[in-house]
């Protein structure tokens, strides 16, 4: 229980992460880059401030730590996109369809059980997702691009659950948090290239920083960590708090409307999230069982 709670109050405050991208004018890429590249940087100084450098050292699954922050930089490029394409809400509510494909993909290929409650939940979700598409009004309305690289994102956000669940649960938290975000740097920095601005202005800075080292160092270190003690379904579907704060707080702080459709099809997206919530057993991997990978 106490996990499931750190994870929900994680979620929460993702929801400032789509405000910050809201407000900052730069294009998808270029925010992308800035996150994981000041993520690193952070986490690097931890590191070298600890004495702990030598844990860095990337010994072992280095394709699959690979695949991983390549994933990331694709991940969060669509998100971004979704959002500058779209609005704060439809947005989130879209890639948060992603813990039902967890949901149907984790058994393949981890140690969970199948859920048929999980293809129930597809049901509300679908038509919820259908609302949030094809409804909306002053910013809310989606466009197929919008939604194209919204459902990506989804896709996108529920692959790296899962491998991200393999390979925290052998490798220490730093060292897959710190190659996750120097790989994904790596990958998205070609796509600098046809941004029309990628310099920030002095008071983007203070809005990008708190980006990369609060909502992606510090929270990322913090989703792994829980991620080994967790399930992949569990997590995915707790997650779900996100769109609802980042939806109240798009409404508060930016005043962005939610149209009827929005707040249908997304309470519709959520229930079928809750269904996995309340009515899917799960089993974390024990603590003991990480052994080394502390």
């Amino acid at each position: 229980m106490r996990w499931n709670v750190a994870v929900a109050a994680l979620a929460a405050a993702w929801g400032l992460i789509a405000i910050i991208v809201r407000k900052v004018e730069l294009d998808a890429q270029v925010l992308a880059f800035y996150r994981v590249a000041f993520a690193a940087l952070a986490l690097l100084v931890v590191a070298a401030g600890a004495r702990k450098v030598p844990l860095l050292r990337l010994q072992r699954l280095r394709g699959r730590v690979l695949l991983l922050g390549v994933l990331l930089a694709a991940h969060w490029f669509v998100y971004f996109a979704t959002i500058k394409l779209s609005s704060v809400a439809v947005a989130v509510l879209m890639v948060y369809t992603a813990p039902i494909f967890i949901a149907l993909l984790a058994p393949l290929v981890l140690p969970e059980p199948r859920s048929l409650v999980a293809l129930a939940a597809l049901v509300p979700a679908g038509a919820g997702l259908v609302l949030v598409a094809l409804g909306g009004e002053a910013g809310t309305h989606v466009r197929p691009l919008a939604l194209a690289s919204g459902i990506a994102a989804a896709l996108s956000y529920a692959a790296l659950v899962i491998l991200t669940k393999q390979v925290a649960t052998q490798i220490p938290v730093l060292t897959v948090t710190f190659w996750n975000y120097t790989i994904a740097a790596v990958a998205v920095s070609p796509l600098l290239l046809f941004a029309p601005r990628v310099v920030p202005t002095g008071e983007e800075l203070p809005a990008l920083l708190a980006l990369g080292v609060v909502f992606t160092a510090l929270s990322g270190y913090i989703y792994i960590w829980l991620l080994r003690r967790v399930t992949a379904q569990a997590i995915g579907v707790l997650a779900y708090i996100e769109p609802v704060s980042a939806a109240l707080l798009a409404w508060a702080l930016v005043d962005e409307p939610l149209s009827w459709q929005v707040v249908v099809g997304g309470a519709l997206v959520i229930a079928g999230g809750l269904v996995v919530v309340f009515f899917e057993p799960a089993d974390a991997v024990p603590d003991a069982a990480l052994g080394s990978a502390s």
